[in-house]
């Protein structure tokens, strides 16, 4: 097994893409990409629909493709979406057959603990921390104690299973994820830094910092205030999508799905008391290639 990983993450609204060689203990990011599925777009009674599974498809093959150039060390895994869809099998076996590759469907708690090892070394100097990740099936939350991981909780709350259920009620999605939130195990511990994950957290933070085009330099540990959470929050509620569009050029096609990402956030920081959160824009991906090499290759065979 060679040094370099590809790690193709299928969510339940965006299609993540990483390829990486791994360098000892560090990363070397070669390749990412994220792709707009809507895999759980209207899926009704536990049932994908036609469309969004042809789109993932499609999606997933130009990925696989481009990764075999640089590696046969391909990992998919399936999150939310595919955890609660009853012919998820359809791609499972389509994956097997055509590319010969194993879709490794993972659980909301290990969806927490791949999220807090992504992030770990990435923010030593706080020793306790509550992370959060806000995606378009469940929101993952993970805490460490004394720069420890000592509790991963998963909530079936996300933004495309909000709109779903209350596609034109936005008042019922703030009760509904107030509901689901009263659900939370808080710590124990009073002093604690707060760390957002996703692709809501990081898109607010490029809209706050006026980018045209996306940047990981900027966003990657940047911060968020909750006034300014709940201003943008204000702000995409006055606009159409085309006008949020506009504003987010590097993601446009998360227009439709911004104002309910950035309610949770805003809910999830009220919850917590928090008047500010840093923005990570490292997810499980990367918490799978900081698995021990045991882990490791059971997901890829």
């Amino acid at each position: 097994m060679n040094n370099k990983f590809a790690v193709i993450d299928v969510g339940t609204n965006n299609v993540l893409f990483l390829i990486a060689r791994k360098n000892n203990n560090k990363l070397d990011i070669l390749h990412r990409d994220t792709n707009i599925s809507a895999f759980g777009k209207k899926m009704q009674d536990g049932y994908l629909n036609k469309t969004a599974i042809n789109k993932t498809k499609r999606i997933l093959s130009d990925n696989i493709n481009f990764a075999r150039l640089f590696t046969e060390n391909i990992i998919v895994v399936g999150t939310s979406c595919s955890r609660d869809a009853k012919n998820i099998d359809i791609l499972e076996k389509w994956l097997k057959k055509i590319f010969g590759l194993k879709y490794n469907i993972i659980s909301g708690e290990k969806e927490a603990q791949l999220n807090g090892l992504a992030n770990i070394t990435e923010f030593r100097e706080f020793k306790n921390i509550v992370m959060f990740d806000v995606g378009g099936g469940s929101t993952e939350f993970t805490y460490f104690y004394n720069g420890k991981m000592i509790y991963n909780q998963s909530l079936n709350l996300g933004i495309r299973r909000l709109h779903n259920s209350q596609d034109t009620d936005y008042s019922e999605r703030v009760r509904t994820t107030q509901k689901a939130l009263n659900n939370l195990v808080l710590p124990d511990f009073k002093e604690f830094k707060m760390i957002g994950i996703g692709g809501t957290v990081t898109s607010l933070s490029a809209v706050k910092h006026g980018l045209q085009k996306y940047d990981a330099d900027v966003v990657h540990k940047s911060s968020l205030r909750n006034s300014e959470v709940k201003e943008m929050l204000d702000r995409f509620r006055r606009m159409s999508n085309n006008q949020i569009a506009r504003l987010m050029p590097f993601d446009r096609y998360r227009a439709d799905i911004i104002t309910t990402g950035t309610m949770i956030v805003k809910e999830i920081m009220d919850i917590y008391g928090k008047d500010e959160i840093v923005v990570s824009d490292r997810g499980l991906q990367f918490g799978i290639l900081y698995q021990e090499e045991k882990d490791l290759k059971d997901m890829l065979f």
